[in-house]
């Protein structure tokens, strides 16, 4: 059974001093964006994810071995202290591991994992990306159970699904649900880490498929590649405010507004987003070719 952690943010104090740390005020407290491996939350029974030191990593267990999704950076040191936070959860070995996309910071250390055992699944145009990327292409462990747009998996009484909807923050995006624990992981498709979302404007034009086939799976407990654990409601959310934009872009086209003046009139502020004029020039001419 994982210890509770010992937090030691100003915030908490109240909290330790009466030896209560509570999941939500271990969240509010983490640093996701350190560069080394900070420690592990429970989510729910049976279902953790382990922050810092790359992206959010989620442990799935199960009697026969333990189902993980991203590996965080590649580096040695973050490889040993993911493997630490995973055995303080079960002793049990890592027998899958699912990517959900190919940058760095969530399949650097797939090797250390495929070392002792485990399967690799991953979606066949995050395998391409992995392969052809110069960040990516050296870095050992690539999926060899490929899939071209969804997949599931009944592995120790659990299920695990894997599903291709649309490009979001790259061609390669892997929606992971977890059914019977009503949990789905977003990869970066939901960004916390800055707050615009790390979208381009090639793949923003098709966002609300993205976040339509996210929805349209069972879940109330959504975690992305940074930060903490999401409510639906808070997806939801994300997406209304897509569509919002979205429809203020064509609105601004329809009446006149050229490539290079997209941007300035389309009003984004109120959605705390600061998409730049690279994003609505690729947005336009996306709109305009359909």
């Amino acid at each position: 059974m994982l210890d509770k952690q010992l937090l030691t943010t100003s915030g908490l104090i109240a909290f330790l001093a009466i030896g209560i740390v509570t999941a939500e005020a271990r969240q509010a407290a983490a640093d996701y964006n350190s560069a080394a491996v900070e420690g592990t939350i429970e989510i729910r029974p049976d279902l953790y994810f382990v922050y810092g030191g790359g992206a959010n990593a989620v442990v799935r267990v199960t009697p026969e071995g333990l189902i993980l999704v991203d590996t965080k950076n590649p580096n040695p040191e973050i490889s040993a202290a993911l493997l630490r936070e995973i055995r303080a959860i079960s002793d049990l070995p890592v027998r899958y591991v699912f990517n959900t996309h190919h940058h760095p910071d969530h399949i650097g250390n797939n090797q250390t994992f495929v070392d002792q055992g485990a399967t690799v699944v991953g979606l066949e145009a995050l395998t391409n990306l992995w392969a052809s990327d110069g960040r990516t292409q050296d870095i050992p462990g690539q999926p060899t159970v490929t899939f071209e747009r969804d997949y599931s998996l009944s592995f120790g009484g659990a299920t695990v699904e894997a599903h291709f909807y649309a490009p979001g923050h790259t061609g390669g995006d892997t929606i992971v649900h977890f059914p019977d624990l009503r949990f789905v992981m977003l990869s970066d498709t939901v960004g916390y880490a800055r707050p615009t979302p790390g979208i381009n404007g090639t793949n923003a034009a098709g966002i609300l498929t993205l976040y339509d086939g996210i929805l349209n799976l069972e879940f109330d407990a959504a975690l992305a590649g940074r930060g903490p654990v999401m409510t639906r409601a808070e997806i939801e959310a994300q997406r209304s405010k897509w569509e919002t934009l979205l429809g203020r872009v064509r609105e601004a086209i329809d009446a006149g507004a050229t490539r290079d003046d997209l941007m300035s009139r389309t009003r984004q502020g109120d959605l705390g987003w600061t998409f730049n004029e690279g994003f609505y020039g690729q947005l336009y001419d996306v709109l305009q070719a359909d």
